[in-house]
């Protein structure tokens, strides 16, 4: 961003050079034509070419100084230089009144002494029209760029308008999906799960065999657990916008808190409230399950996470969330149906237009890395 700024810098003041050099030549020419000027002209017509380094900011200030140099010194091109901003900058009817202006004091320093005057009806029609049309082309360029821009500036909007709507609906359809996800397990495996517990239950209550009854007790504890577990997931699963979001970016301190982590954690965001709901909703998702991950495949393993913003181009910044585990020490008995965590986390990630990527590091560990 910065050497774009730079490269605009040095465009800017080249043409601010072209621009004087080209009323300076201006103002030389009527010179070499008008030896008998008087110092007082030249000075007027050189205070109105300068000012052309303003007409960009005070296009109408400008103009009217360029106005008394080209009455009092003859000067031509700065004023057109000055209409073209002044199209640029203001609506029509303050371009049609400012070339309006010009024409009639280009015609009326005709009228000064020592000037040359047309001295035929004929004359001062073509004058009139030559000054006109002189004074209407900057101006009308400066009012068709400016429109031109409006109509780029809209179809910029329209294109974003586009792209938000593409991305909300993407988002209603993926939020319905887990919907009909939810109700699913809570209408199957709830129901199986609630039934195998009230049979452990009954099961622990019948039996006089002692072994049997911690065995249907366990069961019946597993159960609960799993049937509360389930609970927890699907109500996560029907968490829509405007919902209650698991966590943002100011809970992770608490959450590796709880983990014992804080020692090991480097928690640098600044304005972690600068981020949306959403992206703050998915960094904290990123630790929760590459924590619950790491319990579950590496228990005794050292894990570090990294939670830093920093600035990119322009008023752009940068979320980057990791966590890596170290490889562990103890075997730990394989697991069936894993990876969907994960492949949640992606789509959650990429919802809000993050980058997801994980997978096992060089020394037989594993580390799980999102930037938004």
């Amino acid at each position: 961003m910065t050497g774009t700024g730079h490269g605009r810098g040095i465009g800017e003041r080249a043409i601010d050079a072209g621009v004087l050099v080209l009323a300076g030549v201006d103002l030389l020419q009527w010179r070499a034509h008008a030896p008998g000027w008087h110092p007082h002209q030249l000075g007027v017509s050189v205070v109105a070419v300068l000012a052309l380094l303003l007409r960009g900011r005070y296009p109408l200030a400008v103009l009217a100084l360029t106005l008394l140099g080209m009455a009092d010194g003859d000067i031509v091109l700065a004023p057109i230089i000055a209409l073209f901003h002044v199209g640029q900058r203001y609506s029509l009817r303050i371009g049609v009144a400012c070339a309006a202006a010009v024409t009639a004091v280009g015609v009326s320093a005709c009228l000064l002494p020592g000037r040359a005057a047309p001295d035929t009806l004929r004359g001062w029609v073509i004058l009139v029209v030559h000054a006109a049309a002189i004074s209407a082309a900057p101006t009308a360029i400066g009012l068709q760029y400016r429109t031109r821009k409006k109509l780029a500036d809209s179809y910029i909007a329209l294109r974003r308008s586009r792209s938000e709507e593409l991305r909300l609906v993407g988002r209603l359809a993926s939020v319905e999906e887990r919907s009909a996800l939810a109700r699913a397990l809570h209408d199957s495996v709830g129901h199986a799960a609630s039934l195998i517990a009230l049979r452990a239950e009954a099961l622990g209550s019948r039996t006089r065999d002692s072994d049997a009854a911690a065995d249907a007790a366990a069961i019946h504890a597993l159960s609960r657990r799993a049937l509360e577990e389930m609970r927890a997931v699907t109500t996560m699963l029907r968490t829509q916008d405007g919902d209650p979001q698991v966590g943002d970016l100011r809970e992770i301190p608490q959450l590796l808190a709880r983990a014992g982590l804080t020692d090991r954690a480097r928690i640098a965001v600044e304005a972690p409230d600068h981020w949306p709901g959403d992206v703050q909703n998915a960094a904290y998702r990123v630790v929760q399950e590459a924590l619950t991950n790491a319990a579950r495949h590496a228990p005794d393993a050292r894990i570090e996470v990294t939670v830093t913003s920093s600035p990119v181009e322009g008023s752009r910044e940068r979320l980057l969330v990791e966590v890596r585990n170290h490889p562990t020490r103890v075997a730990v008995p394989s697991m069936s149906g894993g990876g969907n965590g994960l492949a949640g986390l992606a789509e959650q990630v990429t919802q809000v237009n993050g980058e997801f990527t994980y997978g096992k590091t060089e020394d037989g560990g594993f580390h799980v890395r999102a930037v938004f």
